[in-house]
């Protein structure tokens, strides 16, 4: 191949047959054969690679970079790429290769007709010879090996592959995006600057995700290798455009120069990028019908034809839907993160403010904002946290948890079966950390112990803030107005909803927004002085995200967004600048108009930690 396989060409001599010697270097000179005959191989070469598909899946070859030369082959020839056996191993045997395959066959990429040729690569500078006993021979023709050979590399890693004219090439599966939960999936093996991936879905109704074998990470150091990650599209990407859900915004800006901070620190760790989803136009609170510019995602949850919560629409709903999918990243202003997840029935952690850097994401209101995390699985959540966050600033070794704290105010709004069922997960939360649990009244705390002897009501002190957060909103799109003018010489389209939020924060005075944060912060101070005190100082929370009730993606939307004014449950995170973190504990039964049968939506939770 190159001089890191330079040993290859020469040794790619060694015909699997049942009289074949294991140790003879004699040159045979047989050249590498297709894969079995019951397995079917279409091949496509393209502008990505080389396309085909094996037993009705779909794969890329990329093209190579390396310099790599095997011995002319006809066609297309699967391969696996084997490790030889570790220090101290004389021989690969057959329990070696039993063991080493059933690892394999767990990958999602890997498929056994890649048996066809098997290279042993050794993967970095050692000594000794490995040969292969028969019996290991025998167990390879017995799943599809035709031939065999041994060599050399740092470059090319353990997995499947396939030659193409005198070069071995990495292979990717090809999955659509059948959701439509993406605006740009990537291409394989990205240089430093990432690009679109331009090959469509089958039927060329999706975008496709190209998928790298989880195999090769076995053997790479990075704490992330392997993960296979999404984002959202208000977060920057290099070398892709932003388009916050927003066709103006897309057509006014060019590729980005560098990837935000949050997800330089995927790419440094090894995690790869499959794509940038899909979100509510600017991160506002929009329903599928009011998506203008770019479909909504499809929720998988319940009859498909459900609402997906937002704005992290479609990391929630990829999450949801695709099990080749480890995390997706969001961004959460005010509940959105765990509204989609409490719609995809899937977590959503929001962590504490200040535990990653927000350059790079397209600012909503800069002092709520921060990325997220969507998972199904928790501990998943939890190892993937411990890697992306930065915890220099919060305790090292947490305190246990004091309390748990119902919030009687918050639940008085959801549906009276749906708030039993939270109510005793809480109360069992309860039991099973051996803690308190206590129920309150955030307004009748303020009544009896307010900030100071002639403050409102908290209602009447703090209800109408919130909207100053308009000002922010709006002022954040001055560069994007401007600069869209200049280009088209006319304002861009936004949908409706925006429309109404731009025009309370064009109307929206500095005083007015600097007043409304002012009584943000003194709500803040009061809440950690008198509810976060105590026997509650390290309490966790348990609040209502929305009830659990048919939102079809056609549906007009006559709902009150959010549902309760002021600091609600959706806020008092962002106020606190606590963790909250999204927990499906249910199913809710509901007849549905589309399968005519019943269904079941998700029903979450959100568990606010004490700031830090």
């Amino acid at each position: 191949m190159n001089r890191m396989l330079s040993c290859l060409p020469a040794q790619w001599r060694r015909d699997a047959s049942p009289t074949s010697d294991a140790s003879s270097s004699s040159p045979t000179e047989i050249m590498p054969k297709s894969a079995s005959e019951s397995i079917r191989i279409d091949s496509t070469p393209g502008i990505e690679g080389c396309y085909f598909s094996v037993s009705g899946v779909r794969y890329v070859a990329p093209c190579s970079k390396q310099d790599s030369k095997l011995p002319k082959t006809v066609g297309l020839n699967l391969a696996t790429v084997f490790p030889v056996p570790s220090e101290g191993a004389t021989e690969i045997s057959e329990a070696w290769m039993r063991k080493i395959l059933d690892e394999y066959k767990t990958d999602d990429v890997f498929n056994e007709a890649f048996l066809a040729n098997v290279v042993f690569l050794q993967l970095r500078e050692r000594r000794g010879e490995h040969p292969i006993t028969k019996d290991a021979i025998k167990f390879l023709q017995e799943h599809g090996m035709k031939q065999y050979a041994f060599g050399s590399s740092s470059y090319y890693l353990p997995g499947p592959h396939v030659m193409v004219d005198q070069e071995l090439r990495e292979v990717w599966k090809l999955v659509d995006d059948s959701y439509g939960t993406c605006m740009v999936t990537l291409k394989p093996h990205p240089s430093d600057t990432p690009e679109a991936l331009m090959i469509k879905g089958q039927g060329n109704h999706a975008l496709s995700f190209a998928l790298p074998p989880r195999i090769k990470s076995k053997f790479q150091s990075l704490p992330l290798a392997g993960l296979r990650t999404l984002i959202k599209d208000n977060i920057h990407l290099k070398g892709i455009k932003t388009s916050v859900g927003n066709r103006a915004f897309y057509d006014t800006y060019p590729p980005q120069e560098k990837s935000a901070h949050c997800i330089q620190v995927l790419v440094d760790k090894g995690a790869f990028i499959a794509g940038k989803t899909k979100m509510n136009s600017f991160g506002n609170w929009e329903e599928p019908t009011e998506y203008t510019d770019y479909q909504a995602p499809w929720n998988p949850r319940a009859d498909g034809y459900q609402s997906t919560g937002g704005s992290s629409s479609g990391s929630a709903a990829a999450i949801a839907a695709y099990d080749w999918l480890d995390i997706a990243i969001g961004t959460d202003t005010w509940g959105s993160i765990t509204r989609p997840a409490h719609w995809c029935g899937c977590f959503g952690l929001r962590p504490s403010i200040g535990s990653i850097s927000t350059d790079g994401i397209v600012p909503y209101v800069q002092s709520w904002d921060v990325p997220g995390i969507l998972a199904r699985d928790l501990q998943k959540c939890k190892d993937f946290a411990q890697e992306w966050l930065d915890f220099d600033n919060f305790q090292k070794t947490p305190e246990s948890f004091s309390s748990i704290i119902w919030p009687t105010d918050f639940w008085k709004i959801i549906d009276s079966k749906q708030s039993s069922v939270a109510k005793s997960f809480a109360q069992d939360m309860a039991i099973k950390l051996n803690i308190k649990f206590d129920e309150i009244s955030f307004e009748e705390r303020w009544r009896s112990a307010p900030p100071s002897p002639y403050t409102p009501l908290l209602p009447q002190f703090i209800n109408e803030v919130t909207y100053g957060l308009a000002y922010d909103v709006y002022h954040n799109s001055d560069d994007f107005r401007a600069s869209y003018w200049e280009m088209f010489k006319r304002a861009p389209y936004t949908t409706m909803q925006n429309e109404r939020l731009w025009h309370v924060g064009k109307h929206t005075s500095l005083n007015e927004r600097d007043e409304g944060f002012k009584r943000i912060g003194i709500y803040r101070q009061w809440f950690q002085q008198t509810i976060l005190t105590g026997d509650h100082k390290n309490a966790i929370i348990v609040m209502p995200l929305e009830d659990a009730a048919p939102r079809y993606r056609d549906d007009v939307p006559n709902f009150k967004r959010p549902p309760q004014d002021g600091i609600n449950a959706l806020a008092l995170g962002p106020v606190m600048k606590s963790p909250v973190l999204a927990v499906p504990i249910a199913e809710i039964p509901y007849h549905s108009r589309v399968s005519d049968r019943e269904e079941k939506l998700p029903f979450a939770v959100a568990l606010m930690g004490a700031p830090g």
